[in-house]
């Protein structure tokens, strides 16, 4: 398997990693779907697949569909850098950079954003722009979601100077909505 192969093979992983984790600090509940140790087949479908090695990333473009078990994320670009002095294994992703719209999906669980981010290193996971997090009729709402899977700890952080939240994280909870 090439260097770039392997990697490309990686992206899935932990681009699932990364919405699962950002929704399960919100939340408390992950995405069952996205586990890392998930035996389910791994689909990654896009209008095109560019690979520039000698720049060191990988770019999915155009409606593009990360699909795990009954989780799916859905994006318009997914841009992988990885280090170009690896051996091509997910250890040498560095970044990943997802755009143009993010939504994740898994049951009654939904996180979206603008864009979002997953710093693989010191996992640490960004999600910027009109950022949802819900599940079933609970959910919270913000301009941007830092989350580090080490720590366990995220924060969501208001639209300071919007009209539209009046610069205020939002959270509705819905009694008995069992979520």
């Amino acid at each position: 398997m090439s260097r770039c192969t392997k990697i490309i093979a990686s992206v899935l992983s932990l681009s699932l990693i990364m919405a699962s984790a950002a929704y399960a600090q919100v939340s408390g509940e992950a995405f069952s779907g996205f586990r890392s140790n998930s035996k389910d087949p791994i689909l990654i479908e896009a209008d095109e697949l560019e690979i520039l090695d000698t720049q060191a990333k990988a770019i999915y473009r155009g409606n593009v569909k990360v699909r795990q078990g009954g989780s799916l994320i859905s994006t318009q670009r997914l841009e992988v850098k990885y280090n170009k002095a690896g051996k091509g294994g997910q250890g040498d992703i560095e970044r990943l950079d997802l755009s143009g719209g993010v939504t994740a999906t898994s049951r009654t669980n939904t996180a979206r954003s603008d864009t979002g981010t997953f710093f693989v290193r010191n996992e640490n996971i960004i999600l910027s722009g009109n950022v949802r997090v819900s599940q079933g009729k609970n959910a919270a709402t913000g301009c941007r979601l830092e989350a580090n899977l080490r720590t366990n700890i995220a924060k969501l952080k208001s639209c300071k100077g919007s009209k539209k939240s009046k610069g205020r994280v939002k959270t509705i909870l819905t009694p008995g909505a069992g979520n």
